[in-house]
């Protein structure tokens, strides 16, 4: 009488337990798509469509539904796999604190979606979700530190007489066409963006990368014509302009 009583109670705890942390991990995707937007000041889709996804499952993450937990954790790994492009490029650029630590806590959170949702689903042991939990909140508190300490000890470039200046704001390059005279054979890049650049010309060889809230220059030595340059971090594809160089 005792087991059949107590079974039920055992079941309805160990389910809880991971739906907590669950619900913890689908509210810290959501915090990232807000700061990210706030972070670059214009809409990226993307971004919206995964914030509102993982919105929506804060609420269902509760009660008995095995089933949610499982669809929560494909959910979050087609979304970090879906993804993974951008991660990584934004992994590797730790000098870029405001990107970097908003990714990490997307990888994090994400991480510990998965997880929860398939402690949901297989009713893991709980005794696993402090070690879990405590694991990702160091993980992101030392890379977080890193980053901010490697940010605050990267100089920006400075501009020097007679440079071509273009400032990177909002995913974009202004201005989008720039001109080299005789005399002037460098351009000055200032990102005001929480997001790392590149400044690339592919026919000539260069690719400068622009630190977040950094500023970069790099010296032209081409024959006159017109060049194309573009961003190469993925998402930024629409970051193009055009340098025409004079005789």
């Amino acid at each position: 009488m005792n087991t059949t009583t107590t079974e039920p109670i055992q079941q309805t705890t160990v389910t809880t337990a991971w739906m907590e942390l669950a619900r913890a991990s689908a509210i810290a995707m959501v915090v990232w798509a807000i700061l990210l937007h706030l972070m670059a000041q214009t809409v990226i889709p993307p971004v919206i469509v995964v914030g509102l996804v993982f919105l929506g499952f804060a609420p269902a993450l509760s009660g008995e539904r095995r089933r949610v937990g499982l669809a929560y954790a494909i959910v979050a790994m087609v979304a970090l796999v879906g993804n993974a492009p951008v991660i990584l490029d934004e992994l590797i650029h730790i000098d870029s604190a405001p990107s970097f630590v908003l990714t990490l806590l997307s990888v994090v959170g994400a991480f510990v979606a998965i997880v929860a949702g398939l402690g949901v689903f297989l009713q893991w042991p709980t005794a696993t979700i402090r070690p879990i939990a405590a694991g990702a909140v160091v993980v992101f508190g030392i890379g977080a530190l890193a980053s901010v300490v490697t940010f605050t000890m990267t100089d920006s470039a400075v501009a020097a007489g007679g440079d071509v200046k273009v400032v990177a704001e909002k995913i974009a390059y202004t201005p989008g066409d720039i001109t080299l005279e005789s005399d002037e054979d460098g351009i000055w890049i200032e990102n005001k963006d929480g997001i790392h650049h590149t400044f690339t010309v592919k026919d000539l060889g260069v690719d400068l990368e622009i630190p977040a809230l950094r500023a970069a220059r790099v010296d032209i030595d081409a024959p006159p014509g017109v060049y194309s340059y573009i961003c190469t971090v993925p998402g930024h594809e629409n970051m193009t302009g055009t340098l025409t160089i004079n005789g």
